[in-house]
């Protein structure tokens, strides 16, 4: 573990996913920037923005939990041990919690939801 270094694991991944890290980065960009743009514009992150989020996140992961079998040539005949169910739910999972990391600034900015009495201000006030 000696040579073990942070850019190790970034070279494994750009080794692996290839041209997709690269699209995930660009997204997870996108995303940081509709939060800050959310916020900056006052919009609310909780309530009506995150419902909303929620669900289509929850719709999401069972969707992918659906299409996961077959996007990897297998069938549900073929998941036979508790691991097998144990990695589908964990994929439901993190595409539930990652659809709606993604969802909540844009349901936010889309209008659902009300506005912030304040809003965040990049400068001190004058």
């Amino acid at each position: 573990m000696n040579d073990f270094h942070p850019s190790i694991l970034f070279a494994i991944a750009q080794e692996t996913l290839g041209f997709w890290l690269y699209v995930g980065l660009a997204a997870l960009a996108l995303v940081l920037v509709l939060y800050g743009l959310s916020l900056v514009r006052g919009r609310r992150l909780r309530g009506a923005p995150l419902r909303y989020a929620a669900l289509v996140g929850a719709v999401a992961g069972v969707a992918a939990m659906a299409i996961a079998p077959a996007a990897t040539q297998a069938s549900f005949a073929h998941l036979l041990a508790a691991i097998d169910f144990i990695l589908l739910g964990a994929i439901g999972i993190s595409v539930f919690v990652g659809a709606t990391f993604a969802l909540t600034p844009v349901f936010a900015l889309l209008g659902f939801g009300r506005s912030e009495e304040g809003r965040v201000s990049l400068t001190s006030a004058q």
